[in-house]
């Protein structure tokens, strides 16, 4: 069952006027084709780290577990007593269920002013020349024995995977070269831009800078990112919490002598009054 802040299959009551939306993929295993019922656009505003550069216009988009994006819906046009779905047109490698593939509804109630604009221009994001990167490392994210590895390696909280000097750019090449899963990597402290998926370019909506990436069945992803701008040991994993488990995490640290995060125990949180 799909929930939405908590509820199941909700229905939002909308004016005729532009709304602005921060989606969430908060799920354990399972990714999203988001797409509207009546075939319109999502204007795509912003990615994990905020606002991309300028509003692009897409049918549809792949959402992995933790990655967020920003988009406007415009019910200006629609007539009041209009209903728009959010659907879910599925991916690969997900179990489909009665009702998996509508989210939620929204019912357009009454008529709203809408003065409102969508600047062409949101906000710089310097580009980073991959001639700046001085060194390029790969990671490849398989199954082996039963378990979900890196590099053909399970999780060892002693082992450090990739030692970036403060400052340095790097290209991450990430790789799945399997049809059985996908993987939405997630890197600790940084924010990377995309440069290409399979050789060709990202899609409209992830050319902004991003900490997800989802790395599709028999896809190789690169990013680019300047490392800081802390020192110390973070994490780099799959944020398919199975898969994570399994032991599909490993750990970078960014110079010398910065603070682990191992270094404080867990606490359990306080319980919540009744």
């Amino acid at each position: 069952m799909i929930l939405v802040n908590g509820a199941p299959w909700p229905r939002m009551e909308v004016g005729t006027c532009k709304y602005r939306f921060r989606v969430l993929n908060g799920s354990i295993s399972r990714s999203y084709n988001l797409a509207l019922s009546n075939g319109d656009d999502f204007i795509m505003i912003g990615t994990d780290a905020g606002l991309m550069s300028a509003p692009v216009k897409v049918k549809n988009f792949r959402l992995g577990m933790a990655e967020r994006y920003e988009f406007i819906i415009d019910f200006s046009k629609y007539p009041v007593g209009s209903q728009v779905v959010l659907r879910n047109l599925g991916l690969p490698n997900n179990r489909n269920y009665d009702g998996t593939n509508q989210i939620m509804r929204f019912d357009v109630v009454r008529r709203e002013p809408d003065n409102s604009s969508i600047p062409s221009r949101l906000r710089t994001i310097q580009p980073i020349p991959e001639s700046s990167a001085v060194r390029t490392r790969e990671f490849r994210y398989q199954r082996s024995n039963g378990l979900w590895v890196i590099n053909g390696k399970v999780w060892d909280n002693m082992r450090i995977d990739a030692n970036p000097r403060l400052g340095d750019v790097e290209i991450w090449k990430l790789s799945n070269p399997s049809g059985a899963a996908f993987h939405p990597i997630h890197m600790h402290l940084i924010d990377c831009l995309m440069l290409d998926r399979n050789g060709k370019p990202p899609f409209p909506y992830e050319r902004g800078l991003k900490d997800v990436f989802y790395v599709g069945e028999n896809e190789t992803v690169r990013v680019i990112g300047k490392f800081g701008a802390n020192t110390g040991k973070y994490m780099s994993h799959c944020h398919n919490a199975v898969h994570e488990d399994h032991d599909m995490m490993n750990q970078f640290e960014v110079g010398r002598g910065g603070r682990s995060p191992l270094a404080v125990a867990a606490k359990p949180l306080p319980a919540p009054p009744l």
